[in-house]
């Protein structure tokens, strides 16, 4: 999908070393049924899809009540998952929430990559419109 070359990148290279590799991502095709986990293998690695309803052309509202929904989904989700080490890659921000859940669960380390420049990239994007979410924005 859209948004996910480096992430399948890095999971194939993993693979190719020998490591089994979880996914536990969104999709936003909503033809499956829209609250339950899908998951198949590609390429060697397992992904975990939960259909979430999101786009760009969403308000800020609606595209936090998805990130959030995700997020608490995502958590509990990957919290019963087996792993040595928890990754998690942002975007958005809030993908460190399942990301911690899972970590705590597992008793495994996370390393958080941060790839969204916050908050220049939805300033630019016209999501953070104004003065004062633009300054709450910079503050976190």
């Amino acid at each position: 999908m859209a948004g996910g070359t480096r992430s399948y990148e890095m999971a194939l290279r993993l693979v190719r070393k020998g490591h089994e590799v979880h996914v536990v991502t969104s999709s936003t095709d909503l033809t499956s049924d829209s609250d339950k986990w899908f998951v198949e293998t590609i390429d060697g690695i397992t992904v975990h899809w939960l259909p979430v309803a999101y786009s760009n052309s969403m308000g800020f509202v609606r595209r936090l009540l998805a990130f959030s929904e995700f997020a608490r989904k995502a958590g509990r989700y990957a919290s019963k998952l087996e792993a040595d080490v928890v990754f998690a890659t942002s975007t958005p921000l809030t993908i460190a929430i399942p990301g911690i859940k899972a970590s705590k669960a597992l008793n495994a380390p996370m390393v958080f990559e941060v790839r969204d420049l916050w908050p220049d990239i939805p300033i630019a994007l016209g999501v953070l419109k104004s003065p004062i979410t633009q300054v709450f924005g910079a503050g976190t």
